[in-house]
């Protein structure tokens, strides 16, 4: 009998019922008074929807919230496509690469999902460790020199360390497509977490360089709207036709209810270019580390997401171990090793929290854990 090896997509599906789900990347914090008046007021989104107008209210939302993110609007140069989530959108990526016979460089770790969706359309993988980007600029020229893919795949900030391409590095690595012909692939979902002199401007970046590319974001991992999203793709001029072909056999459009729901919520969050959030994270992450001994779990991040990665400090212990115990418990948060999908092994020790979620939620949470350290007892041999 074979058996199928589960994903962390399934794990986080399997603890939807949890009240202590930590599991999921998604946004579920409790609204803001601004949010819960226009959740309140929503219905007439309903009414006010009409599809002759669709386009025009999909580039306005593209326009707003690239600029959110301090990103330059350019649709002379880059197409947006709507898509149901990010996920669709790298399995247009990923159908792209097959038909053109191309092999990616993918950044690891990563969300499994990702990698799992170019191994089932049989496009050759290459890692492409992060540590290029931690190490220095010598390390990032080392792996360039190594690399023979036909395509960079990188995300940044990345899941689930929070680690960053800086400016300098991404634009050596542009640089890089340019000259070799290469194809750049930039998941840029998480970029909303980064602070305004973390931010520079991917898109006015790539479009001066010329280079094919596509640009994936995403706000499921941003605005708490009951899963409504609307993600999309920034795809450059040599491959919009054959993308667009794709992308129509997915959808004819996205609701413009949706379009619009979100659009309001990108309205809010410009009030305050994004702080809330931000402070909504830092302040759960305070309270997790308040609570949780460091002795036990560890942070192993850059600090620049709604996620916390920790280590698991005790010897005897991985971090499938410390999930399984957890689970019994009725906390649910994922383990590290399927986030290294070339090498799984650097990821054992690891676990993944999310944080975007209720204060409450993530005490109670680390009241478990901690009393779980209490449980298993300070005898125990630290790393």
């Amino acid at each position: 009998m074979t058996v199928v090896e589960r994903n962390l997509t399934q794990e986080e599906v399997d603890a939807l019922p949890f009240e202590l789900n930590l599991s999921d990347g998604h946004a579920f914090r409790p609204w803001t008074s601004a949010e819960s008046e226009m959740i309140a007021g929503s219905a007439r989104f309903f009414t006010e929807s009409d599809r002759r107008g669709g386009q025009r209210a999909e580039a306005e939302y593209i326009r707003r919230y690239l600029a959110l993110g301090s990103q330059s609007y350019l649709p002379g140069h880059f197409t947006g496509l709507m898509s149901y989530s990010a996920s669709m959108a790298v399995e247009m990526v990923a159908n792209l690469l097959r038909m053109r016979n191309l092999s990616a460089a993918l950044i690891e770790p990563c969300f499994d999902n990702i990698a799992d969706i170019l191994k089932r359309h049989d496009v050759p993988l290459q890692p492409f460790p992060e540590t290029a980007f931690t190490d220095g600029p010598a390390a990032l020229e080392r792996l360039l020199g190594t690399l023979t893919a036909d395509v960079i795949f990188l995300v940044s900030p990345n899941n689930p360390t929070g680690t960053v391409v800086g400016e300098e590095a991404f634009n050596r690595v542009v640089e890089y497509c340019r000259t070799n012909g290469k194809l750049l692939v930039l998941d840029g979902c998480f970029r909303i977490y980064l602070s305004d002199d973390e931010v520079y401007d991917h898109y006015g970046i790539l479009a001066a360089s010329g280079i094919d590319c596509v640009v994936i974001e995403d706000t499921g991992k941003v605005w708490p709207a009951a899963e409504l999203k609307a993600p999309f793709l920034s795809v450059s001029p040599n491959l919009v036709g054959a993308v667009s072909a794709m992308h129509s056999d997915f959808l004819l459009h996205l609701s413009p209810f949706t379009v619009r729901l979100i659009t309001e919520f990108v309205n809010l969050a410009e009030a305050d270019n994004g702080r809330y959030l931000r402070e909504l994270v830092s302040k759960n992450r305070e309270l997790f580390e308040k609570t949780v001994p460091a002795s036990f779990l560890s942070t192993d991040d850059t600090r620049k997401l709604g996620l916390a990665w920790l280590k698991v400090e005790w010897d005897d212990l991985d971090g499938e171990d410390v999930r399984k115990l957890l689970a019994e418990r009725g906390v649910q948060v994922l383990s590290g090793e399927r986030f290294y999908w070339a090498s799984p092994h650097l990821g054992r020790q690891h676990l993944r929290m999310a944080l975007l979620r209720d204060p409450d939620v993530v005490v109670r949470a680390g009241q478990v854990i901690a009393g779980l350290a209490e449980e298993l007892g300070d005898g125990r041999s630290r790393r």
